[in-house]
């Protein structure tokens, strides 16, 4: 057995809680940035490192027509394609390999080479509900909507991150959180199946999902485990806290225009994009500004839908489709925030 550094807690029934070999998701820094109206707006933010990567999110509930813009990121600068005149959540995150700050309270491990940070400005991120529920369906009993509500309000400013999966296929968007600033309660998500995938799209679609925030848990501890607070003595993590774990480097670029695009129909035409993926049906992705609208704001029905997801029977490739009325490929999937991610615990 290889030499272990880091820190383990276990629950009375001896079940890991904490184990720092499994790197969270944590937070450098959250804030907001108004957009300017051009086409391309480059705005400087040096708390993006080169290991850090940045999830641009709304902060407004526009139904079925809620949109991000593409968003990319190297190190010191954040891109914005047609931001409009709207204000956007950024949340940077990181892996754990910036310096900790002065005064903070918290932990640092590192385990192997693998570094944990939990303290005051790198938040973790925690599971705050999961759940499943069905969408398509054959014939009549077709379900069109899956409607979510959270068993309580998430409080934070931002948007929680609603991560989602499937047992099999999965073809869905027009993806929106409900809700407002300090009081998200719940996301909706749209069935988009087609017979380019074979007989699957005629079946239930089973979309199981998970909601992480930096919210704090409200959970007891208890004689096992471990809380780390900060100077005012506010609670930020408990190892009685399900942590969502980054499983693979998020990606913004590395959509393909390959396979046949969608056409006719209420569908109108959707050109196909593709990415390699996890090849694990255990690995749920970043539905927040993947699975939202876009606006391309020159015409006069801008608001166009991303969807898609996984073919049946294959999580190799991530599968997905901008809507476009016409033949011209309006958009690509690039630009959009997604990446892997599981909970260090089962659900």
């Amino acid at each position: 057995m290889a030499v272990q550094y880091g820190l383990r807690t276990k629950d009375a029934s001896g079940a890991i809680t904490l184990d720092t070999s499994i790197t969270p998701i944590r937070s450098l820094k959250m804030f907001t940035v108004t957009g300017n109206g051009s086409l391309d707006q480059y705005i400087s933010v040096p708390e993006i490192k080169a290991g850090s990567f940045a999830v641009v999110d709304t902060l407004v509930d526009q139904g079925e027509n809620t949109w991000t813009p593409q968003a990319w990121y190297s190190a010191g600068t954040l891109q914005l394609r047609r931001p409009s005149s709207l204000t956007w959540q950024v949340m940077v995150l990181s892996q754990g390999l910036e310096p900790l700050g002065s005064g903070s309270y918290g932990i640092r491990t590192l385990n192997n080479g693998i570094r944990t940070q939990i303290d005051a400005v790198n938040k973790v991120l925690s599971v705050a509900f999961s759940g499943s529920f069905l969408l398509g369906g054959p014939g009549t009993s077709f379900i069109q909507w899956g409607d979510v509500n959270f068993p309580a309000p998430i409080t934070t400013t931002e948007r929680p991150l609603i991560f989602l999966n499937a047992v099999d296929y999965m073809m869905a968007g027009s993806f929106y959180v409900k809700g407002s600033p300090g009081n998200w309660t719940g996301f909706r998500l749209k069935a988009w199946p087609s017979s380019i995938h074979g007989s699957a799209w005629t079946q239930y679609m089973t979309i199981k999902w998970f909601c992480a925030t930096y919210q704090p848990d409200a959970g007891v501890v208890g004689q096992y485990g471990a809380v780390v607070r900060d100077a005012n003595g506010i609670k930020l993590f408990a190892t009685t806290t399900n942590l969502a774990s980054l499983l693979t480097q998020p990606a913004t670029t590395e959509f393909s225009a390959v396979g046949p695009p969608i056409t006719g129909g209420s569908a109108g035409y959707s050109p196909s994009q593709q990415m390699n993926w996890t090849g694990s049906y255990d690995d749920y992705v970043l539905a927040n500004a993947l699975f939202s609208c876009s606006n391309i704001a020159q015409t006069t029905t801008p608001i166009k839908q991303n969807y898609g997801g996984w073919w049946p029977g294959n999580r190799s490739m991530l599968q997905m489709y901008c809507y476009n009325a016409s033949g011209i490929d309006p958009l690509t999937s690039n630009g959009r925030t997604l990446f892997a991610a599981r909970p260090m615990r089962p659900l």
